[in-house]
């Protein structure tokens, strides 16, 4: 058991200067740091929220804003499907949240009616009576749209902020509605709730000539198909002539809705139809680029996807002559006629733009477009004070639990069998080191108290071989053969006990969010590494020891 080949003892050794070396960053001071390498020295464990200070949000999202909109396009795809099925309706109407209302002519056909609405969507609630017919979506299919929303949500706020992979935010669902989030290192959160608050939503609607022709810029009352919404150039215009209304709309949150801005303030709008053309989810790529035709001015360049590409192909064959409404985040860019059928799949967005508008712009479409609007409902900044001193008492912990340990092992095992074990720990705490600065993962005030009680966990194996080598020792043994029978005996009980609690580690990591991953994250990382430095490292240093001593009694 402890005669080791000599290519076994130089892949140890090998795998603990390895451990050292990737472990060296997160040890040195600045100064060393910006005199090395820079793949080398930017390899370090990055520090959470509680240790580095940074931003602290809980953003809720607005599911009945959401639930309105698909039952807004849920009305338009019912009037085409009684169309197309030659079924007479007085009225197609919306009960907001709840459900739209279907008002027959003849109530004979309400059997035709049903099947054709049906063909909209299978999950939908059919109910009402003689010529009503109520359709809404039940609630089972309600909670699976909602946590979808939120899903997709959580994901685009994750591309929007943090689209290089380097901050580590901490991106959670809490609760039906509501997502927490957390970014560390973050000191100036102005940019950041920017990023958050625009939805990027882009559009494209039909300009409703018969309104439009009329030359009222606000009228009194629209078509049900219809509403209105701001020009860009509308909106600089109420910038530059009342400033104050324009702070308003942007400091208000939620954000009034396009139609209200224009009933409210009154810049130039246009009246477009409800029903999207095409959709920002169709968007394949979205670049930031020039426009060398007019003085290399900024623009966006989009591509759609293949069923993208195709609607907006029909839709500009179907309308040509027509007005086409591009909408991004509540304001038309620009409403140009289309004057022939557009198929190439691709397109631009100009405007006055700058060139960092641009570029941000691309990235939020790129990113999505935000299913629901989210509303900051609580917003903390930890200050790198705080985590500076929780960083201060986590060290003092570690470094009292770290001797704690030390001298226990000392007093029980003595100089060289507590040496050894002692020096297992410390390759340990190193491999941990070493392994979450390759994997990225980040140190939290929890990870902290896992990495404390990791050092202790990492002297139990040897624990258990040292008291099997006594009892082997007890029975008249040869120094050799102890250690030899105790390393083999107390395998099992390592192995057992090590998998055990790394069980209850990946359980950890799996379903908590958080601080528990940081505690999950050092502690199993830990166990993997203490089954190396307490057994196959120790054993390697005990071989060596014998072949060196050929001890004739063992002190232990």
């Amino acid at each position: 058991m402890l005669n080791l080949p000599r290519w076994q003892t130089i892949v140890i050794l090998a795998i603990t200067f390895l451990s050292v070396l990737f472990a060296l960053p997160n040890l040195l001071p600045p100064k060393v740091l910006d005199a090395l390498p820079g793949w080398y020295s930017h390899n370090r464990i990055n520090l959470g929220l509680d240790l580095r200070g940074g931003a602290h949000f809980l953003l809720e999202a607005d599911l009945r804003g959401v639930l309105n909109e698909r039952l807004t396009n849920l009305t338009d795809s019912a009037r085409a499907e009684l169309r197309k099925a030659q079924i007479g309706f007085r009225d197609v109407t919306l009960e907001p949240g709840r459900a739209v209302v279907v008002a027959l002519r003849a109530e004979g056909d309400r059997a035709r009616a049903v099947e054709a609405l049906r063909a909209i969507d299978q999950t939908l609630a059919i109910s009402g009576q003689g010529d009503t017919i109520r359709l809404s979506y039940n609630e089972q299919e309600l909670v699976r749209r909602k946590r979808e929303v939120i899903e997709q949500s959580i994901e685009i706020l994750r591309r929007r902020v943090d689209e290089t992979g380097t901050l580590e935010p901490t991106i959670v669902r809490q609760g039906d509605d509501r997502i927490l989030l957390q970014v560390p290192g973050i000191k100036d959160t102005t940019d950041l709730k920017r990023r958050i608050n625009q939805t990027a939503k882009l559009t494209f609607h039909l300009v409703n000539e018969d309104v439009a022709q009329g030359g009222v810029n606000i009228p009194a009352s629209l078509p049900a198909t219809t509403f209105l919404v701001p020009t860009r150039e509308g909106m600089q215009e109420l910038r530059r002539a009342n400033p104050k209304a324009y702070e308003e709309i942007a400091a208000a949150n939620p954000k009034p809705s396009p139609e209200q801005i224009c009933r409210r303030y009154q810049p130039q709008c246009l009246p477009v139809l409800k029903r999207i053309v095409v959709g920002g989810e169709d968007l394949d790529d979205a670049r930031a680029t020039f426009e060398q035709q007019s003085g290399g001015r900024p623009i966006i360049s989009f591509t759609f996807n293949g069923p993208g590409g195709r609607a907006f192909c029909a839709a500009t064959r179907a309308n040509v002559n027509r007005r086409l409404a591009i909408m991004l985040d509540g304001e038309i860019i620009s409403a140009p006629n289309v004057q022939s059928p557009i198929c190439g799949g691709s397109g631009i967005i100009t405007g006055q733009f700058t060139t960092q508008q641009t570029q941000e712009q691309a990235l939020l479409l790129r990113s999505g477009a935000l299913p629901a609007t989210l509303t900051i409902i609580e917003e903390r900044t930890v200050g790198a004070d705080l985590g500076a001193d929780a960083i201060r008492a986590g060290t003092i912990a570690a470094i009292v639990g770290a001797l704690l340990v030390v001298v226990f092992m000392f007093i029980s095992y003595g100089p060289v069998f507590g040496g050894f074990a002692n020096l297992a720990m410390l390759v340990n705490v190193l491999m941990v080191f070493a392994g979450m600065s390759i994997l990225g993962a980040s140190l939290t005030l929890p990870g902290l108290a896992g990495l404390v009680l990791t050092m202790g966990m990492s002297v139990d194996s040897n624990v258990l071989i040292y008291e099997r080598v006594r009892e082997e020792k007890a029975l008249g043994r040869s120094p050799f053969s102890s250690l030899a029978t105790g390393y083999e005996k107390a395998m099992s009980a390592i192995i057992d006990a090590n998998l055990t609690a790394l069980l209850a580690g990946v359980l950890l990591f799996g379903l908590g969010a958080g601080p528990i991953r940081g505690f999950a994250t050092t502690l199993s990382l830990g166990l993997l590494t203490s089954m190396f430095s307490a057994t196959i490292f120790t054993r390697m240093l005990f071989a060596v020891w014998v072949r060196w001593r050929r001890p004739t009694e063992l002190v232990i």
